[in-house]
């Protein structure tokens, strides 16, 4: 029998990045994954030949996070999609842009410094929605600043830690503010972690055994590898359903920040259309519920890409006819042209893929600070993946590529 020197369960960017780096030390590493195609949460639709569209991950979010080094090295395009610049923001019946609508709303031009404000806090853990009581966001504002800062974080207001959010806002504040496209989407970087790396997909783990100096890892069909270490990356929400078996069982701290720290529900659906028929020089547009958000996937892109998480993923999931549900609230905004130019969609719910069960990961009040104990190693078993990213960038592609990094920093150390 084989044995490697690890095992790295998931081929999601955070076991590709561990794999990776890895394999280009000399390890004899397998990558282990449970769906039919590497990727995990990152997965690019090709199928379009002249726009590619991200049915998970999209953003490229800062401007010095360790995503670029792979933009760079493959020569890879980019475009920026301005957080406020670029909003439209749907109020009393009409489409406006951000800026001048905040030049004459006094109520919103806090927007632009909320995470300045949040990062000045100084009182103790409290949600995000009793902090925007208490610093007078309501109405529009407080509409707004769900959608900027806890309806991306894949939660709620009155779920979202204020320490938690606080604390990711500090961590990384030198890594600057845009959102950025990557022009074809992050297949690429996706295909160049994974060259040359040997991968086994449709192999589902249930169980992981440490015996002296190795660990048995042992698949759904009944075969058995081993390995000296391990290094597990599936998605938070597959730990707390006890997925894989852990023998020795997983300490009570560890099991403990699995419980608290959440993972909720996530859904995009991208709406083609012959022609683009809104502001090119727009890059969001916050409407109102059930489906609040929707961006434009790049400047020439006949798409409309909208996001739900939590509830409103848990709702538009739900409804008898979804796209209908959305193409309502979008011929409200732009009118009849919606349905004329509507020409293809496609949805993806990744709250009930059985391999992510969610978005990502979010932190409640009362739960901050317990993402080290998710990331601390288990014996010979290391954890990587976004959940796991205790430098303030969980629920992120760079977030999830440090992790694995993290792990195999970890294993070096070890010296085995």
């Amino acid at each position: 029998m084989t044995t490697y020197d690890v095992i790295v369960i998931g081929a999601g960017v955070a076991g590709l990045a561990a794999a990776r780096r890895l394999h280009d030390a000399g390890r004899h590493v397998l990558v282990c994954e449970a769906r039919d195609r590497i990727g995990g949460r990152v997965w690019s639709d090709a199928s379009d030949p002249n726009w590619a569209i991200e049915l998970g991950a999209e953003f490229i979010h800062g401007d010095e996070v360790s995503t670029w080094q792979f933009v760079r090295q493959l020569g890879l395009a980019t475009t920026i999609a301005g957080r406020w610049d670029g909003r439209r923001i749907w109020y009393n019946d009409t489409l406006h842009d951000a800026l001048t609508l905040f030049a004459v709303d006094n109520s919103l031009p806090p927007l632009t410094t909320i995470e300045a404000q949040i990062a000045a806090y100084a009182g103790p853990d409290i949600s995000f929605a009793q902090w925007l009581d208490e610093n007078d966001y309501h109405g529009l504002a407080r509409h707004l600043a769900d959608i900027r800062l806890a309806h991306s974080a894949a939660t709620t207001p009155a779920l979202a830690s204020i320490h938690a959010m606080q604390a990711d806002i500090l961590q990384g504040e030198h890594l600057g503010g845009n959102d950025h496209h990557i022009v074809g989407g992050y297949a690429p970087i996706v295909a160049a972690l994974a060259q040359s790396l040997p991968i086994r997909l449709q192999s589902v783990v249930t169980t992981i055994r440490e015996a002296g100096d190795q660990c048995r890892v042992t698949l759904a069909d009944g075969v058995v590898l081993t390995a000296k270490r391990v290094i597990v990356t599936i998605p938070l929400a597959l730990l707390k359903t006890g997925s894989i078996a852990f023998d020795p069982p997983l300490p009570t701290a560890k099991l403990h920040a699995i419980r608290q720290i959440d993972m909720h529900g996530g859904l995009k659906i991208a709406l083609r259309f012959r022609e683009r028929f809104w502001d090119d020089t727009a890059s969001f547009f916050s409407l109102v519920d059930p489906a609040p958000v929707w961006w434009t996937t790049s400047p020439d892109a006949p798409y409309l890409m909208g996001f739900f998480t939590g509830p409103r993923a848990a709702h538009i999931g739900a409804v008898t006819d979804p796209i209908a549900t959305c193409l309502d609230l979008l011929t409200a905004v732009f009118g009849d042209v919606v349905r004329a130019q509507l020409v293809g969609w496609r949805m993806i719910n990744w709250s009930v893929d059985p391999w992510s069960l969610g978005a990502y990961s979010s932190v409640p009040v009362g739960a901050h600070g317990l993402r080290p104990a998710l990331a601390a190693p288990h014996g010979r078993v290391h954890f990587a993946g976004e959940a796991t990213a205790v430098d303030g960038h969980s629920a992120s592609v760079h977030g999830a590529i440090s992790s694995g990094w993290r792990a195999v920093t970890e294993i070096e150390a070890a010296h085995d």
